[in-house]
This record gives C-alpha cells, sequence and structure tokens, in this order.
C-alpha cells in the first residue's frame, strides 16, 4: 500500500479523500465500510489507529500540495511528519 493512496491507483488525490469520508461516515452508523486491509493502512494518514475526516483533510492537504509544487515533492510519509512538527 501507499499511504494516502486509498483507491490504489498510484495517485493521492481528492478520489482517495472521499473514500476516506464514505469509510468514516459508514462506520460512524454501524455499517461495513468497504476498504480492505490494506486500503485502511493507507487511509490512517496520521497513523492514529483511527481513519476520520482529519485523514481525508491531511490527503486533501496533500494532493493541494502536489497539485501547485513544481519541484521536489515530498511523500506523503515526509509531508505527515512536517504537518506533526508545525502543529500547535
Amino acid at each position: 500500500y501507499k499511504l494516502g493512496d486509498v483507491n490504489n491507483d498510484r495517485q493521492i488525490n481528492a478520489v482517495d479523500a472521499s473514500k476516506v469520508l464514505t469509510y468514516y461516515v459508514m462506520t460512524s452508523t454501524n455499517k461495513n465500510g468497504d476498504l480492505d486491509a490494506n486500503q485502511k493502512l493507507a487511509a490512517d494518514v496520521d497513523r492514529n489507529g483511527s481513519i476520520n475526516a482529519v485523514d481525508a483533510s491531511n490527503i486533501l492537504s496533500y494532493y493541494a500540495y502536489t497539485s501547485t509544487e513544481k519541484a521536489g515533492i515530498i511523500s506523503m510519509e515526509e509531508f505527515m511528519e512536517k504537518q506533526a512538527h508545525n502543529s500547535p
């Protein structure tokens, strides 16, 4: 699996964030979220053991970053590490 690439299409984008939100809503209402084990690992981008709207937001932030950055794009793992160090 690739962190953030929930649908495994080799891209991290709004589709992945949407899958995370769908999973979160489904599981919040005691329904099956329809993600396999690898998709769950990819979806939990902050690696806190919970898949929720924060993960979707982080995926969207990374997508915005990769869409606007021209060179030297860092991985999702590195992006999340920087996010952790920059939060209050």
